[in-house]
């Protein structure tokens, strides 16, 4: 066994995997094949510490007879916030146990980037993010750490090499290896005392009181097919809903909504490719083209820019619809239907009033937007591209001057790839043999619409299963944003995804797992040792 690494149980390769649903709250399970451990496996309870008078921790297999396990801090979930949490408390001087319900912690760092893993961003701003809770509180935790400062801990300490990749402006490992990020945070994590306890599944936590001193609970953790387990403070990094390949499954949302008293903001897929037909009926998968894109029609407290994102209000008066813009480049058509950046960034403009409305529904596989819900509807949300950022004065001049006997579609193609000119003059209903001087006025107001302000097609979106990360989660309304501790249920504290929190594409969502893990770990730690 690796050090600080250790198996949940002697009957670990047997055990059960708790699958919860966020929304019924339902139990079912799914059993593992494999064989049993030999005694010769066992290991055998140590004391932690000290100050953990009756308080054991067995680091292997438990009878019914054994003592309660109890650490410092139990960190629930090995992605990239907690292992970030871990490793803060073990080097604040806590006894640190990660449970990873999983074979290994990190698989979505492992997947972030195309395997490459644009680990931050060169610099952000909190309009970078996206959250329903009051702005103000996503700032206060943003404003614990930097960019900066982040950066030279993961060089410093994690010892990753990093560059930058000027275009898109993100930092990336030297080595372009995703697994080599996870695995260096991972050894740093064991390096600092850290214990991972793989296949491990925490399926609720029950509050422990203590009589001599009300209001500051220790948590029972009930662990699949194992004895309930104590921790003074508990860090839920349980993630979300997205990507349920690596193992997400909301158990996160169920617990922080069931046994800690929190009312959740309707999660939702995010960072989401949208499906609906191309332009003209052509199908055009693999066409990549910098665009402008913004969605129209959003709720002014309903805008993708962190600072005005959802911001609650107490006036009755209904706020003007806005416009939500990507600035960044990147449109991409799939097979199915639009990918790339810059929709991803403006998905869940339309992905979560859907979600609002169909709250009972799965979100796991591709999800129709119904007529009335969608960007197809004249007051709902809705996608408007220009497919070369060019002005429609621009445009104007463009398909007026100098026309000889110059054909439209070759001077569309003058400024956007062949096959989308072609699909554009198709969307617009004009022929490919006409030719600018036979242009008539009403097709040529026509195209220039199509080529300048175009409403994308969209009918659906692909769910959690390709979603980047979830949208929505526990509010940090009920959070203490300066500890990250539950303002509801003392000793409980959240980072990374499960938090109504989410950034755009380009290494955000990592800027928010490092600063989020980090303040929840020091914070949890210091209060466990009686540092606060």
């Amino acid at each position: 066994l690796a050090m600080g690494v250790v198996p949940a149980s002697a009957s670990a390769a047997t055990a059960v995997a708790a699958r919860f649903s966020y929304r019924g709250l339902g139990v079912g399970s799914r059993v593992k094949p494999g064989g049993v451990s030999s005694p010769n496996q066992v290991l055998r309870a140590r004391r932690l510490s000290s100050s953990s008078a009756g308080c054991f921790f067995a680091s292997a297999a438990s009878s019914s007879s054994d003592k309660s396990i109890c650490v410092d801090v139990a960190v629930l979930g090995g992605g990239a916030a907690g292992l970030t949490a871990a490793y803060f408390a073990a080097k604040s001087g806590a006894k640190v146990v990660v449970y990873e319900r999983t074979k290994e912690t990190g698989k979505k760092i492992l997947m972030s980037g195309g395997a490459r893993c644009n680990v931050l961003p060169v610099s952000a701003r909190v309009e970078d993010f996206v959250t329903e809770s009051t702005p103000r509180l996503m700032k206060n935790v943003l404003a614990s750490w930097n960019v900066e400062r982040c950066y030279a801990w993961l060089v410093d300490d994690v010892g990753l090499a990093l560059g930058i990749e000027h275009v898109s402006k993100k930092y990336f490992p030297l080595s372009n290896s995703s697994r080599e990020v996870r695995d260096k945070l991972l050894q740093a994590c064991l390096a600092a005392g850290v214990t991972v306890r793989y296949e491990t599944s925490v399926t609720s936590l029950r509050r422990v009181e203590d009589a001599n001193d009300p209001g500051n609970p220790q948590w029972g953790l009930r662990v699949t097919d194992a004895p309930e387990e104590q921790a003074r403070m508990v860090v839920m990094a349980m993630g979300g809903l997205s990507f349920p390949a690596v193992g997400t499954d909301g158990t996160g949302y169920a617990i922080a909504k069931r046994d800690l008293g929190h009312v959740l903001k309707e999660p939702y897929p995010a960072l989401v490719p949208l499906t609906g037909n191309h332009p003209g009926g052509e199908r055009l998968p693999g066409l990549s083209v910098d665009v402008q894109l913004e969605c129209a029609n959003v709720d002014a407290g309903d805008a993708s820019t962190g600072a005005g994102d959802n911001q609650t209000t107490t006036k009755k008066k209904k706020p003007k619809p806005k416009k939500a813009k990507a600035t960044r480049e990147g449109f991409l058509f799939t097979h199915r239907g639009f990918s790339g950046p810059s929709v991803l960034d403006l998905s869940h403009n339309l992905v979560r009033p859907l979600a609002r409305a169909n709250a009972s529904g799965s979100q796991e596989k591709d999800t129709a937007i119904e007529s009335g819900s969608s960007g197809n509807s004249q007051n709902s949300p809705s996608l408007v591209v220009n497919w070369s950022g060019d002005t429609r004065d621009v445009w104007q001049t463009r398909l007026t001057e100098n026309p000889g006997k110059t054909l439209v579609v070759t001077r569309v193609r003058e400024s956007l790839p062949s096959r989308l000119a072609d699909a554009l003059l198709l969307e617009s209903e004009i022929d490919a043999s006409t030719k600018i001087a036979d242009l008539r006025k009403d097709h040529r107001a026509r195209l220039l619409d199509v080529l300048t302000k175009y409403v994308i097609q969209v009918d659906g979106h692909q769910g959690y299963r390709k979603a980047e990360v979830t949208g929505g989660g526990v509010s940090l309304d009920d959070i203490d944003t300066k500890s990250m501790e539950s303002k509801l249920s003392p000793n409980v504290f959240f980072c990374g995804e499960v938090c109504d929190v989410f950034g755009r594409i380009g290494g955000f969502n990592f800027l928010w797992a490092w600063t989020s893990g980090r303040l929840a770990g020091i914070s949890a730690a210091k209060k466990a040792l009686g540092r606060e």
